[in-house]
């Protein structure tokens, strides 16, 4: 049976208590991606980004995007940012390790964006969202990969799921709903935020520059 996962974000929000807004980990894979999020989770939740992502394997790339989720922190705690958290933004960096990522991919080096590589890369990043959250007493965990057009919503509210235990739930989302991915691209443009053009392992950068190789 098809679960409409926006559907079921909207219907645990309006359940919220804002004079209470429960702690939500959002894992954060770029700052793009977040904008359009945080428009639909900073007026009901006390949000945390995570930033834990080992498939960003060029380090200077890694860098750069943590710089503009930062710089996306900051307009949202300075009031710039279209809507105002009840609680300010906070930011989680875990160190780039991207042998961890090329350990998850071992033997998948050749199969196409999207397919069972990606589907390990996921399970890797939200689980260490979810062991963070778990130890760090969290109420909900989630990710902005959801408002992707590239990412599979119903695969990653699957591994979600598969992860939260009695105390840690998953937030069900599919961000891309209502305009979400459309709205990322206008908030980019708004606030001057650098949006990438590949996914951030360097097969996808090879397979995105139609090379037939990736040293490593």
């Amino acid at each position: 049976m098809d679960i409409n996962y926006d559907k079921e974000f909207e219907k645990i929000k309006r359940g919220t208590d804002k004079s209470r807004p429960p702690k939500l980990l959002l894992h954060v894979c770029c700052a793009p991606c977040a904008t359009a999020c945080l428009t639909r989770l900073i007026d009901a939740f006390d949000v945390t980004l995570y930033y834990a992502n080992d498939n960003i394997t060029d380090t200077e790339e890694w860098a750069k995007r943590l710089q503009e989720v930062k710089k996306l922190a900051s307009l949202v705690n300075n009031g710039e940012f279209e809507i105002q958290p009840l609680v300010p933004l906070k930011t989680v960096v875990q160190p780039q390790r991207s042998e961890r990522f090329f350990a998850a991919a071992k033997g998948l080096e050749k199969e196409r964006e999207g397919g069972t590589r990606c589907t390990k890369c996921f399970e890797l990043r939200l689980d260490d969202a979810k062991k963070y959250a778990e130890q760090n007493n969290f109420d909900y965990f989630a990710t902005t990969l959801t408002v992707s057009p590239y990412k599979n919503s119903r695969l990653l509210n699957e591994i979600g799921l598969s992860l939260q235990t009695a105390t840690l739930q998953w937030l069900p989302t599919d961000f891309k709903k209502q305009g979400g991915y459309n709205e990322s691209i206008r908030l980019c443009k708004k606030y001057g935020i650098y949006r990438q053009h590949y996914c951030g392992c360097a097969y996808s950068f090879y397979e995105r520059t139609e090379l037939q190789s990736v040293p490593h």
